[in-house]
């Protein structure tokens, strides 16, 4: 048997066996802080994000819309996450998260880590912080009820 052959049989019996095992789903975390305070945010969540984009104030009822921005065409509005979860704002955001047609801002990119599970709580465990999970529809309820 030449070699071209042998190289060619061992390339197909390497699709026709099962994989040994099947890769672990994983979910994919930003982490973040908002006011000095440890957040993440499932990165299925996000569409894009953004550092230092010029934010244009308008006026508003609510004191988390802090104005919009242009982004690809569109007028987004952007939300202060330090005020849409209670935690005191040390200095101006800085970074935005693309979430729907909505921007939420906060103060620090802290890194990425994944979990093998998104827990119940949702609360994960990094680096010996708790980091709550950022959940942006029910953060925007709590400003349009406001």
């Amino acid at each position: 048997m030449n070699r071209a052959r042998q190289l060619r049989e061992a390339f197909d019996r390497g699709f026709a066996a099962a994989p040994a095992t099947a890769p672990e789903l994983r979910h994919e975390l930003l982490r973040i802080e908002v006011g000095g305070a440890p957040y993440a945010i499932v990165l299925a969540d996000l569409a894009s994000l953004h550092v230092d984009l010029e934010i244009v104030p308008v006026p508003a009822r609510s004191p988390a819309l802090l104005g919009v921005i242009a982004l690809r065409g569109a007028i987004v509005p952007v939300f202060d996450l330090s005020v849409m979860l209670g935690v005191a704002a040390r200095r101006p955001p800085r970074w935005l998260a693309i979430a729907g047609a909505n921007a939420f801002a906060f103060d620090h990119v802290a890194g990425h880590c994944s979990v093998a599970e998104l827990p119940a709580g949702r609360v994960i465990q990094h680096d010996g912080r708790a980091h709550p999970l950022v959940d942006f529809g029910l953060a925007l309820q709590g400003v349009m009820h406001a």
